[in-house]
């Protein structure tokens, strides 16, 4: 029946028009959950509310933080049988578009939130990894990142330079000559 009564050349600009309305909603609701306290978005949220309710939106997702969160990063060094060591910092080596980085990244985060359960065998697959250095110990590191501010980019620092960083010692352990 409402085919009859509305052209089809309207029906089109009608739908397109409420498609586009929705997702104008939604891009709001996005926009409006996680910003910070004003009376704009306090009146908005109101408005909104039902809605960023109905498909958990409504949460601060940090878009507005005012720093950054501090980070951490896992490294380790080789002590080979001569005595040098060679440190290695995985992150470097892993491509971000290739899916096993995730799983490369997730191992190496286990590592330092639970050494215990997993040091020791991350240590003995990385002393098999590199068994062409002949390697003798393998310490593994923690770096966790100190505040890092802006003015410190502009002197042409780094976030993981030293002086950014506490490193945590998770293990040491031999590499079993084999």
């Amino acid at each position: 029946m409402l085919h009859e009564i509305i052209p089809a050349r309207w029906r089109h600009r009608l739908m397109y028009a409420g498609m586009g309305l929705l997702v104008s909603w939604h891009t709001l609701a996005m926009v409006v959950a996680p910003s910070p306290d004003s009376d704009v978005t306090d009146a908005a949220r109101t408005l909104l509310n039902p809605y960023l309710t109905l498909f958990r939106l409504d949460n601060g997702w940090g878009f507005f933080a005012p720093t950054v969160g501090r980070g951490s990063q896992f490294r380790y060094v080789v002590e080979d049988a001569a005595g040098k060591k060679h440190t290695f910092i995985p992150a470097e080596k892993l491509n971000r578009f290739h899916p096993t980085s995730i799983w490369v990244r997730d191992r190496y985060i286990a590592v330092m939130e639970k050494p215990r359960a997993y040091a020791a065998a991350a240590a003995a697959a990385l002393c098999r990894d590199h068994a062409d250095l002949s390697p003798v110990t393998i310490t593994l590191l923690e770096l966790k990142q100190k505040d890092f501010f802006p003015v410190h980019r502009l002197e042409g620092k780094q976030p993981l330079d030293p002086e950014f960083v506490n490193v945590n010692i998770i293990r040491t352990a031999p590499c079993s000559a084999k």
